[in-house]
């Protein structure tokens, strides 16, 4: 071990013995420290690539190699290698980062580390794309960047166990802070304790496209941002379980949506406070793509699920809606069901998806029959219309506009009040027809003119509002219109 330092040496001893190596002891450590560590704390990225290989310690006892409050001298180099060593440090600072492509780890533990990047390189800090291993923590640790493939690269990256972002504070410049396209996570992945990813670009802060999370997604009180791009941008994101993002959840970004949801597969609960979550730049469409989401059971949403749809959504889709509708109508409530369709329709005509036409048929349906989910609102029209018709029929007979014919024998003679309710019945009731206009006729003279013509329109009306209600109870305008 001639070629090693001393406290390389302490090191290697340390993890033949399975004990950790504390340099840090209980005194607190902030990046300014770190930084200013000198020879007597730095341990080469060579050696702990050789211990790692098991070439200095062959034969560790505890298959841990634990290191807390050190420098690691130059980019620690593990790509491509295989071993079964659990790699845990502490209260470390690495400015050259770590190279973790194609390996294949027992585990990987970075707490309260400080990660670089080389200056003038444009290697990733966490490089760790296509890393195979047991778990993997970032407690706490801090990353920063300027590059286009992220601070943390995790791409189709394969956690067996536990993926923890507990606390970390992840910044890239340039790109993402959390590159994780095609992530496959056995347990849970977990961005709480403060989680922070500040990114840039159009690409997103935190990227989970293609990701499959076998456990739970949790990202209570998770800060994400970007000021050119989306915060999270989760095409195509599978969690198994629930997945959570509420508990002072914060997001802020800018293009075409802030959170990027579409096609995500929830197994289990959705929770979600999307209170806020916000545009970078005022003026842009809502903060929101939820088109294709999927979940089980019914969602529990801040704001209120259907405002967010309608108000805070990017862009008009069906799907959301009748995803929301499916998960009422299967928990039996048929009523928040049909509120959630008309919402829909609302949201279809507001964003102008439809032309000036339909859109006008569809506002008149809305008012007449809920869109076809609301028959009873034409029942009530066609009893309006019944009201009038008799209204206006006893209005016209008291001012001369209805009377028995004269004969030869007998002038007119003014109608009953029976009769006068029997000829409003006839105006305003399709079907049904009583004997009262044969005997009780409109006038030439007075309301009977005014009577005969508003007859007419009253009659339209209710034929129109009783075929409306026949339409809508048997669904045939909910058929014509989605």
């Amino acid at each position: 071990m001639a070629d090693e330092s001393l406290l390389e040496q302490r090191l290697i001893e340390a993890v033949t013995l399975g004990e950790p190596l504390n340099l840090a002891g209980d005194s607190p450590v902030d990046a300014d420290s770190m930084k200013a560590w000198d020879a007597r704390r730095t341990v080469r990225a060579r050696v702990l690539r050789d211990i790692v290989r098991g070439v200095l310690a062959p034969q560790p006892d505890s298959h841990r190699l634990r290191l807390h409050g050190v420098r690691i001298d130059g980019r620690l180099d593990l790509e491509n290698l295989t071993s079964d060593l659990e790699l845990e440090l502490t209260n470390c600072y690495l400015p050259d980062g770590l190279l973790l492509r194609d390996a294949t780890l027992f585990g990987l533990t970075l707490d309260r580390c400080l990660i670089g990047q080389p200056p003038g390189s444009d290697d990733t800090p966490v490089d760790a794309e296509r890393l195979a291993a047991r778990l993997l923590r970032l407690r706490r640790a801090t990353v920063r960047a300027h590059n286009a493939d992220g601070a943390v690269n995790l791409c189709d990256a394969h956690i067996t166990g536990e993926f923890s972002g507990v606390g970390a504070h992840l910044e890239n410049r340039s790109g993402p802070a959390l590159n994780a396209d095609r992530l496959r996570v056995g347990g849970e992945m977990i961005l709480t304790g403060g989680f922070v990813a500040l990114g840039a670009g159009d690409s997103g802060a935190v990227r989970l496209t293609e990701a499959h999370i076998g456990g739970q997604l949790i990202g209570n009180g998770a800060h994400l941002e970007n000021t050119s791009g989306p915060a999270l941008t989760a095409d195509g994101l599978t969690v198994d379980q629930d997945l959570f993002l509420e508990d002072g959840f914060e997001a802020a970004g800018a293009g075409d949506a802030v959170l990027v949801l579409a096609d995500v597969r929830v197994g289990g609960r959705l929770q979600l406070d999307l209170s806020d979550v916000n545009r970078a730049r005022s003026g842009d469409p809502g903060p929101v793509d939820l088109d294709g989401l999927t979940y089980t059971g019914i969602p529990d949403v801040r704001p209120d699920w259907e405002s967010l749809l309608h108000d805070r959504t990017s862009t008009y889709a069906a799907q959301p809606y009748q995803q929301l509708a499916r998960a009422y109508r299967a928990a039996g409530d048929d009523r928040r069901c049909r509120r959630v369709l008309i919402a829909q329709r609302d949201d279809r005509v507001h964003r102008r998806q439809i032309g000036r036409w339909e859109r006008t048929w569809n506002r008149l349906t809305k008012l007449t029959l809920g869109y076809g989910y609301q028959p009873w609102r034409a029942l009530l029209g066609l009893l309006l219309v019944v009201a009038v018709s008799v209204a206006v029929s006893w209005f016209a007979g008291r001012h001369g506009g209805l009377a028995h014919a004269a004969t030869v024998s007998r002038p007119a003679q003014p109608c009953t009040g029976s009769e006068l309710v029997g000829v409003g019945l006839d105006l305003g009731t399709p079907l049904l027809k009583t004997a009262a206009r044969e005997s009780c006729v409109p006038t030439t003279t007075g309301a009977g003119p005014w009577l005969t013509v508003g007859g007419w329109f009253l009659q339209v009306l209710a034929w129109a509002f009783a075929a409306l209600f026949v339409a809508g109870f048997t669904g045939a305008v909910r058929k014509v219109q989605s």
